[in-house]
C-alpha cells in the first residue's frame, strides 16, 4: 500500500495505516483519511476522480472505474438569486449524475477503495440513492458482490437490478432498523459492513463535488448550504474546504448551513436548543416527509460532527416546512429551468428564510449544492 494517506480519528487522533475500518478502536470516533497534500493539485481530466486524484485516498488510477460519476455544472443563478435576495448565488447541479444524485460520486470512490483493499463482497443499507448508485457500480465489476438492506417504506426508492451480484433485503421498519439488520447479516457471514456515514471512503467521494464547485466559482463562497440526513455530504464538504485551505486554493473557510425538513429535523432542533447530543427522545421511528432522501430519524451518531462543523464555521442547522420546499422547487424550475428533488429544493427554501432574516446578506457569495433529482412523492394540495 502506498504511503499517500493514513487513517486518523477525528475525535482523539488515533491513527493507523490504510485498512477498512470505520471507527476508532480507542474512542469509537469517526475515522478520516489524512492525505499527503504536498504538490497536490487538480489535474487536466474530464473524469472527476482522475482530475482530483491527488485529493483522494486512491493509490492508483487503475482502481477507478471511469464513468461512474461525471463532472457537473456549477453556475450563477441570477434570476433565482434576485428573487430571494441573494444575487451572488451559485448552484451546483448534482442531478446530472448518471443515477440522478450525488451518490454516484461516493460509489466511485468506495469501489476503488474496496478494490485496493481486496474487498469483493460486502453489505450496505440505504434509503435508496446510495444503494442505487452502489448497485450500478457493482454491476460494472464482475468480481464484486453486494447485499443491500432497506426499510419497507423505501423499497420504491431503490432502482436496483437484482441478480447474482446484487441482492436487496426488505426490513419491516426504518432505515435505522435496516442498518442494524445489515450489520447483523455481515457479522454472521463474516463479510464487510460498508458502514454508511462512518465509511470514510464515502465522504471522500462526495467531497469531489465541492472541489469542482470551488474551482468553478468566480469568487470563494462565504456560505455553503446542503440538505442533510446524517450529514455525510457536509462533513465531506468541510474536509474538502480544509484541504483547499491547506493547499492555498481557497483563503478562508465558508460558513456551513445545514438543512432538514420540519417533519424529520432532530439535528436542527437539537442545534436550536443548544444541545451537544441527541438523546433517545429525539429519535423518530417512522419519519415522514416530502424529501425522502433525508428521512433519517436517528442522527445520534453523526450529530456531534455536524455541531462541531457549524460551531467552527459560524454556521447553523435549520429546518424548513413542506410548503417552503414545494415553493422553492417551483422557483428552481421556473427561474432556473432545474428539476430537482425536494431534498435539493430544501437548500433554496432555507436560503430564502435566512436572507429574509438578514442572517445571510446580499453581498455574500452563496454556494447551494443541489444533490439530486430522484423521484419524490406528490405534494399535498392544501
Amino acid at each position: 500500500m502506498s504511503a499517500k494517506f493514513h487513517l486518523a480519528c477525528i475525535d482523539c487522533g488515533w491513527s493507523c495505516e490504510p485498512e477498512f475500518r470505520q471507527r476508532c478502536p480507542e474512542c469509537r470516533g469517526a475515522l478520516e483519511s489524512r492525505l499527503d497534500l504536498r504538490n497536490a493539485r487538480p489535474r487536466g481530466s474530464d473524469q472527476p476522480e482522475l482530475a482530483y486524484l491527488d485529493f483522494l485516498p486512491v493509490v492508483s488510477p487503475d482502481f477507478l472505474d471511469p464513468g461512474l460519476s461525471v463532472r457537473t455544472p456549477c453556475r450563477p443563478a441570477p434570476d433565482l438569486g434576485a428573487a430571494i435576495g441573494l444575487p451572488n448565488l451559485w448552484l451546483k447541479d448534482e442531478s446530472r449524475q448518471p443515477t440522478g444524485t450525488t451518490k454516484d460520486r461516493l460509489a466511485s470512490v468506495v469501489l476503488a477503495v474496496f478494490r485496493q483493499l481486496g474487498i469483493k463482497e460486502w453489505v450496505a443499507s440505504s434509503t435508496g440513492n446510495s444503494s442505487t448508485a452502489l448497485a450500478r457500480a457493482v454491476l460494472r465489476d464482475q468480481s464484486m458482490r453486494a447485499h443491500f438492506f432497506c426499510g419497507r417504506d423505501f423499497v420504491e426508492d431503490h432502482r436496483v437490478e437484482l441478480g447474482d451480484q446484487v441482492s436487496l433485503t426488505v426490513v419491516d421498519g426504518s432505515y435505522s432498523d435496516a442498518s442494524r439488520a445489515a450489520q447483523k447479516f455481515a457479522a454472521e457471514r463474516q463479510i464487510a459492513w460498508e458502514g454508511g456515514f462512518f465509511n470514510w471512503a464515502r465522504r471522500e467521494g462526495l467531497k469531489v463535488a465541492y472541489l469542482e464547485a470551488f474551482d468553478a466559482m468566480e469568487s470563494e463562497p462565504d456560505v455553503v448550504v446542503q440538505a442533510i440526513s446524517s450529514g455525510m455530504g457536509m462533513m465531506a464538504a468541510h474536509k474538502g474546504a480544509q484541504e483547499y485551505l491547506a493547499t492555498g486554493r481557497i483563503t478562508s473557510m465558508p460558513r456551513f448551513l445545514m438543512v432538514q425538513q420540519d417533519t424529520c429535523a432532530p439535528m436542527a432542533k437539537a442545534w436550536q436548543d443548544g444541545r451537544a447530543q441527541l438523546t433517545d427522545s429525539d429519535v423518530i421511528n417512522r419519519p415522514e416527509g416530502l424529501a425522502r432522501a433525508i428521512l433519517l430519524g436517528d442522527g445520534r451518531a453523526s450529530y456531534p460532527y455536524m455541531r462541531a462543523i457549524v460551531r467552527a464555521t459560524g454556521g447553523s442547522i435549520v429546518s424548513v416546512s413542506q410548503r417552503e420546499m414545494v415553493e422553492a422547487r417551483r422557483m428552481l424550475r421556473e427561474l432556473e429551468g432545474m428539476e430537482v428533488c425536494y431534498s435539493a429544493a430544501a437548500t433554496i427554501a432555507a436560503l430564502r428564510v435566512e436572507a429574509k432574516a438578514q442572517r445571510i446578506t446580499a453581498g455574500q457569495v452563496v454556494l447551494a449544492n443541489l444533490t439530486g433529482r430522484m423521484r419524490d412523492p406528490v405534494p399535498p394540495t392544501s
